[in-house]
């Protein structure tokens, strides 16, 4: 996951979170190359493989939000050019579905860290 914050933004305090974090992480991993740490090796390397698990579950969520956004402005636009033609409620249901299980799916994916 890319943690830069482009230069123009401020950044939120949750990406500063993450940035900290992942700093104080690779300052610890630094220290258990020194024999009197070496007993830190193993849970920083856990908390190193969690750490990516966490990211790589955020990444893949929004993916996915970004794709489920892409749809439904693709949904919308199509919406807008068929105003003056009827849309059946199960036609309208059977396309916002998968938008739909798109967004449950980020939603437990990214839910299950909390």
């Amino acid at each position: 996951m890319n943690t830069q914050q482009p230069l123009s933004q401020p950044a939120p305090a949750a990406y500063l979170a993450l940035a900290t974090f992942q700093d104080q992480l690779g300052r610890l991993q630094t220290l258990t190359s020194l024999p009197e740490h070496a007993a830190l090796r193993e849970p920083i390397s856990q908390l190193t493989r969690l750490s990516q698990t966490i990211q790589h579950t955020i990444a893949d969520g929004i993916c996915t939000l970004d794709r489920a956004a892409d749809c439904m402005q693709c949904l919308l636009d199509l919406l807008y050019h068929a105003e003056d033609m009827p849309l059946a409620a199960n036609q309208l249901a059977g396309l916002l579905t998968p938008l739909h299980q798109q967004i449950s799916l980020a939603r437990t994916d990214i839910g299950q860290l909390l």
